[in-house]
């Protein structure tokens, strides 16, 4: 879990114990150098890699060669340059405020760019870790999470009863996706939920996804359910989270793919500008 080996400060101390490994070591810790670099690093580790490189008495020290390959690597990662870190941890999570009414009439969308980081593989199929959950008090409202590779789109009209989709695509750990799951409302043919995936169409239902309900949307969360334990929060990263209050075309989706992980503005009308 990189997360991890950053909360550590695993950079530093590869860097220390670089300077005294063998060839054949030294080469396997400048590999988890460059990983561990390309994902976050501080200014004092930097300082301290530079440093590693210092000259002495007009000779490079060894590795030096390969350590400008780890800088040349920094810049070329494939994810966003910042991004919200989910531990996997019990409790850890993102609490949105409270919504008195939830937006249906022009449907709605939610999409993100993600990133799957399991702290291991031995309870995978257990764990079922949440994108994201928006419920009542009374537990009725939507959610999507994760089972194995699969993702699951649920609808809870009453407490313990409701729709649920499975979007049969595989997301891969610790690759970057980008999601966009789209709620279409019909008041007279059947609604439809659609989720599309790097700006292509992935999965397609035909569902009555409207909960119909008085009471707020007060059980908001990024990444875990109300329960907050630990086999239901998400473990990865998050860029930029955005929930319209309508439904996206696929052009409009395709079009915030083309922007990249590392877009975090806004989307404004022009009447907002």
């Amino acid at each position: 879990n990189l997360q991890a080996c950053t909360d550590v400060g695993l950079i530093e101390h590869v860097l220390h114990r670089l300077t005294q490994a063998e060839t054949i070591v030294a080469d396997l810790l400048i590999d988890m150098l460059g990983v561990l670099a390309s994902y976050s690093i501080t200014v004092k580790e930097l300082k301290l890699l530079f440093g590693t490189m210092k000259a002495v008495n007009g000779k490079w020290p060894r590795h030096s060669t390969k350590l400008l390959n780890v800088l040349r690597q920094m810049p070329q990662r494939n994810g966003p340059d910042v991004f919200f870190s989910f531990p996997g941890k019990k409790g850890s999570a993102m609490v949105l405020p409270p919504l008195a009414r939830w937006p249906y009439e022009n449907g709605f969308t939610f999409t993100t760019w993600f990133r799957l980081d399991p702290i291991n593989s031995v309870n995978i199929e257990r764990e079922k870790p949440y994108l994201y959950c928006f419920k009542t008090s009374k537990g009725i409202g939507y959610s999507a999470h994760f089972v194995g590779n699969c993702l699951v789109l649920t609808s809870m009209k009453i407490k313990g009863k409701g729709f649920q989709h499975c979007v049969k695509y595989e997301f891969q750990p610790r690759k970057w996706y980008m999601i966009a799951i789209v709620y279409i409302y019909n008041r007279w043919t059947k609604s439809e939920i659609k989720c599309l995936v790097n700006g292509q169409l992935a999965s397609s239902t035909e569902m009555a996804w409207f909960v119909s309900t008085n009471d707020p949307f007060d059980k908001c969360y990024i990444g875990a359910t109300p329960e907050l334990d630990e086999e239901r929060v998400f473990c990865g990263q998050m860029s930029a989270i955005y929930l319209f209050s309508e439904a996206l075309s696929t052009h409009q989706i395709c079009a915030m793919h083309r922007l990249g992980p590392g877009y975090k503005c806004q989307f404004r009308f022009d009447n907002e500008c």
